[in-house]
């Protein structure tokens, strides 16, 4: 009977330090993001995660200003919890079309897939505020035009 106890005494302590390497994870993530979108006041960013656990994962993080060159780019890539953010300066400058170029040349690489995965998010989001600001604009027109006199 003491062996069961054992074993659920190790399974507990491996199940708290898994919870706590998570936690740092998490944190050390919100930390990057925070860090990224506080940084502007116009422009976009967008996340993407890219590679798998068994050939390694890693996350992206990339904003691009309103002129469509990439402000700052940061990963974070490994698979334990001294996984740390890194800047990608080298890309800071960099047009969106010329990141996603040099990107797509190793879309299997987990970094360039999240770069990817990013561009892909900030996109999705500008061709939504675009509809939405096209729509916004075209019901004022429409209440403008019904306000006027015959």
């Amino acid at each position: 009977m003491g062996s069961w106890q054992g074993i659920l005494a190790l399974l507990a302590i491996a199940w708290t330090l898994q919870c706590a390497g998570t936690l740092v994870q998490v944190r050390r993530y919100r930390d990057a993001f925070r860090e990224l979108s506080n940084g502007w006041s116009d422009g976009w960013m967008g996340a993407g995660k890219g590679g798998s656990a068994w050939r390694g994962a890693a996350l992206a993080m990339v904003v691009v200003g309103p002129d469509e060159r990439v402000r700052r780019a940061v990963t974070i890539r490994g698979r334990t919890v001294f996984a740390r953010a890194e800047r990608l300066s080298h890309l800071e400058g960099m047009t969106t079309a010329t990141l996603r170029e040099t990107a797509g040349q190793a879309p299997r690489d987990a970094v360039q897939a999240a770069l990817l995965s990013a561009l892909d998010q900030i996109a999705t989001v500008r061709a939504a505020q675009e509809a939405r600001a096209e729509t916004s604009a075209h019901v004022s027109h429409s209440e403008n035009w019904a306000d006027a006199p015959a």
